[in-house]
């Protein structure tokens, strides 16, 4: 294989279209006739020698090879045009990135959001929610709420909030049994549990003094937020993360269960990579939300 690296224009080419989801549309935003494009995506699949897109249906779709492929690529591409957008001549007038878990931003930024823009008119913000790491270091994000110990060697931060949860769910499941009254009725329910972060029963199991079972029926998901969902229609029980859970409790779609709440160790900070702490953008967003933090969602 050929060591050297793809064309800039061919991995562009690649990553438009594989959003995108078909060549014509992918051509027009990079303003490029449809042949001109089609050349780029084959100049990629002969570099690399792997074929990236199934063209046999109405519209091209990525082969298992191509979806990969995208996995990998696209992080660098867009610290790549981070990296040159920060290089801006005018960067004042450059919008704030914002790197934030979809969760924390859906239950507890966008509620507050409003005063924000009321009174700083003049910070643009972008919000960036993909799942994953929020890289700050390499520029895709100016400064990010990250959950952790802080000790992060590259990045300066400071703790937001500390972080609990609560055995929760609808007052009425959709199996027959009735909610928990207590920890002892917790083997006899379908448990909801998050991929990430893992092993969250486990460790509730721990600190309540309650061995787990392993034989016990679970639903997994991916989102917190879908699972949520999930346990206001009575498919289980699930470990509220306060304060991600909050508007579920507000709204009386989930209830806590029964009294408890177990402090996760850890909590959300606010970070930055160094250079950019002194940024006035990054300071008056990081101010803003030290003072959230402290404020109830509807003050």
């Amino acid at each position: 294989m050929n060591r050297r690296s793809p064309p800039w224009g061919a991995i562009e080419a690649f990553i438009v279209a594989a959003r995108t989801g078909g060549f014509r549309d992918a051509a027009e935003k990079l303003g490029l006739s449809p042949s001109a494009f089609s050349r780029r995506i084959q100049a990629l699949e002969e570099h690399i020698g792997v074929q990236l897109f199934d063209r046999s249906g109405p519209s091209p779709q990525l082969t298992a090879a191509g979806r990969r492929y995208l996995l990998r690529l696209e992080p660098g591409y867009q610290a790549l045009r981070a990296a040159t957008e920060w290089m801006a001549p005018d960067p004042t007038h450059r919008p704030l990135r914002v790197g934030i878990s979809q969760s924390l931003a859906i239950s507890w930024l966008l509620p507050r959001l409003h005063r924000f823009q009321a009174r700083e008119p003049g910070i643009e913000l972008i919000l960036q929610t993909r799942s994953g790491d929020i890289d700050l270091v390499g520029g895709a994000a100016d400064v990010g709420v990250l959950f952790g110990d802080g000790k992060w060697r590259h990045l300066v931060s400071e703790p937001l909030m500390a972080v609990t949860a609560e055995v929760v769910c609808a007052e009425r499941l959709a199996y027959d049994l009735p909610p928990p009254g207590g920890k002892e009725d917790l083997p006899r329910h379908r448990l909801l549990e998050a991929v990430y972060p893992a092993n969250q029963w486990r460790d509730w199991f721990q600190w309540a003094g309650q061995p787990s079972w392993s034989g016990q029926e679970r639903l997994r998901f991916d989102s917190l937020q879908v699972l949520y969902e999930a346990a206001a229609r009575g498919l289980g029980v699930a470990l509220g993360v306060r304060p991600l859970v909050n508007p579920f409790l507000e709204s009386g779609r989930l209830a806590v269960a029964f009294p408890g709440p177990w402090s996760i160790p850890g909590h959300y900070h606010i970070a930055t990579a160094p250079g950019r702490r002194h940024d006035r953008a990054v300071q008056v967003f990081w101010q803003w939300l030290k003072e959230e933090a402290g404020l109830p969602e509807n003050a």
